[in-house]
């Protein structure tokens, strides 16, 4: 199956459409649900009514992570046929030993490694590295540049913002944000908001608390 409709139509629904493409997908168009109208050729379609499953499969093309979520349990909900395949772009590199969970989306340059877990919708974006061992949880995130260490376990909604890094065998919890260019030298809890050198709690998170 090779033919793809993009969940979403913004910036990042683009990028996840350039991975596909270079691994070798067909776009045949972006949904994301809305009458808005976008630029740069990502022109969305109004309806899915009528999209054959058989031969079309759904990518997330959705930056926020809980967005993400909300986005797949409405099209599993409407279509449970529809199927969300693995997205490797063709420069990255993932370990033969390495799980990608439905619907989880590697970008350009990014690497994971030996014996990691990548969960569903999750996505290791531009550049950024999930070690061996590690564990993604469901619709986490690795923003641009991100790295780990080994035995890094990150939970689900989790992001973790551009440039920042976590230390082996560190844990952070789900729903947690872990601001830009930061350093994660010891465990994280769930639903706060964190950052700095070395990265310290700043607040607690809301569900719907934006995160750039």
């Amino acid at each position: 199956m090779k033919n793809l409709i993009v969940i979403g139509a913004g910036g990042h629904a683009g990028s996840v459409a350039d991975a596909a493409r270079s691994a070798g997908f067909t776009i045949v168009g972006f949904f994301d649900g809305s009458t808005d109208r976008t630029t740069s050729g990502r022109e969305p379609l109004d309806s899915l009514d009528g999209i054959d499953l058989e031969a079309t499969a759904f990518a997330l093309g959705i930056g926020a992570n809980y967005s993400r979520e909300d986005a797949c349990a409405a099209i599993k909900n409407s279509y449970p046929g529809a199927r969300f395949p693995v997205i490797v772009h063709s420069s990255a590199w993932v370990s033969p030993s390495a799980n990608l969970a439905e619907g989880a989306v590697v970008m350009s340059m990014a690497s994971v490694g030996p014996g990691c877990s990548v969960g569903l919708g999750s996505l290791v974006n531009t550049g950024s590295s999930l070690d061996h061992d590690s564990e993604m949880g469901s619709f986490a995130s690795l923003g641009p540049g991100a790295r780990t260490g080994g035995n890094v376990t990150i939970g689900e909604r989790t992001v973790i913002g551009l440039n920042a890094g976590i230390l082996q065998g560190i844990s952070v919890g789900s729903d947690t944000v872990i601001g830009a260019r930061s350093l994660v030298n010891k465990g994280m809890p769930d639903s706060v908001v964190a950052y700095g050198t070395p990265a310290k709690v700043v607040r607690q998170r809301q569900r719907n608390d934006r995160y750039y």
